[in-house]
């Protein structure tokens, strides 16, 4: 009897180590940021804070990488998706509810509320750079409680910082095989570019590029060597922003004019509290796009400009630089530059083919636009 009660124990103590949950091991890593910053984290972590969601941040970079499960991690975020993005927001809350119950930090990093962040103890806050370098102070704070800070960068638009960025929320959260995946598909995105762009020594167009959030009567924010600047310069065009505003700002009209651009790119979005903006995105189709681009294209004194004279002017969304998909954004700027050279590349059909491979969402609405189009 004795000996049959202890072989009972015996399988009792076997089923529970099989079936015992494997909890992953953390490990402490030392990770090097985009700043050559070394921070130790234990990875993977469980909990996460981010900021920058609404452009150039880890939002899309996690989910790309760990699909919605990932949102189990992110504790909290800033509001910036929900404000600045409205149609990404109101698309994704659509398709994966759990992201509205995501706590809030502020809309920025200057409202970050340090309390509530070290309240939630988070493993990891990540941060684009331009926000961290306006609050390192802060930031500081958060490294003083214990508490790792990690920078990623988009917005400068180099193929280092993207490397790097992507890395880092693939060893933050245990996926780097598929952060290497996803590096190379975006890498090769870019070679379609820049292959064909290394042995061009023709005249570079001069482009100008302007926000189209305020409606046509208002100039919208330019670009420097920055963002929209610096896609501008890596496909080899004349960006009259640059040397004009350091990193973004309002142009002198009188200024564009006499630069006078031969290609002007507007860019979209969708922003509820400015009903005259130019819109693209998930929640515009090809009547909306092209309605609100072409009050920009009746501007009082445009129609002198090489590029109004010679239809070369294009719209593209807002949120499509500074982010893991800004291959597609490269993609339409070059072929708006060098329509001969692009000819067979289809820039939407490209992102359509990202959101088919990582996103959780399904891309629908217009993305981008040829004023040509307008008139068709």
């Amino acid at each position: 009897m004795l000996k049959k009660v202890i072989i009972l124990l015996l399988l009792l103590l076997l089923v529970g180590v099989l079936f015992t949950p494997v909890i992953a091991e953390k490990t402490e890593t030392i990770l090097t940021d985009v700043l050559g910053r070394e921070i130790t984290v234990k990875t993977p972590v469980d909990s996460i804070v981010i900021q920058g969601s609404g452009g150039g941040g880890p939002f899309f970079t996690l989910l790309a990488l760990g699909g919605t499960e990932v949102l189990n991690k992110i504790v909290a975020m800033d509001s910036t998706l929900e404000d600045n993005r409205n149609d990404v927001w109101q698309t994704y809350v659509n398709a994966i509810p759990e992201l509205e119950k995501i706590q809030k930090t502020g809309s920025h990093t200057a409202d970050l509320n340090l309390e509530t962040v070290i309240s939630l103890n988070p493993d990891v806050v990540i941060v684009p750079k331009n926000d961290y370098n306006g609050a390192v102070e802060l930031y500081n704070k958060f490294e003083e409680a214990g508490i790792p800070v990690v920078v990623m960068d988009y917005h400068e638009e180099t193929l280092e910082n993207h490397k790097k960025s992507i890395e880092l929320a693939g060893q933050l959260i245990g996926e780097e095989e598929k952060a290497a995946d996803l590096y190379n598909f975006y890498k090769n995105q870019m070679e379609i570019v820049t292959s064909r762009l290394e042995n061009y020594s023709g005249e570079k167009p001069r482009v100008y590029v302007e926000c189209a959030n305020s409606g046509a009567d208002e100039l919208g924010n330019s670009y420097g060597n920055y963002m929209w600047g610096a896609l501008i310069k890596k496909c080899n065009g004349d960006n009259i922003g640059e040397g004009a505003v350091e990193t973004y700002g309002i142009m002198n009209e009188e200024a564009i004019l006499k630069k006078d651009p031969e290609v002007i790119i507007f860019t979209g979005s969708y922003w509820p509290k400015n009903p005259d903006s130019f819109r693209l995105g998930f929640l515009a189709d090809e009547e909306t796009a092209k309605g609100t681009l072409k009050p920009f294209l009746s501007r009082e004194g445009w129609d002198t400009m090489s590029a109004m004279k010679n239809n070369r002017v294009y719209g593209i969304n807002h949120g499509m630089s500074r982010e893991i998909f800004d291959f597609a954004a490269f993609q339409f700027i070059a072929k708006s530059l060098y329509p001969d050279l692009f000819a067979d590349i289809d820039p939407e059909a490209n992102l359509k083919k990202f959101y088919d491979i990582y996103m959780p969402v399904k891309l629908t609405g217009k993305w981008m636009i040829d004023a040509g189009q307008i008139n068709e």
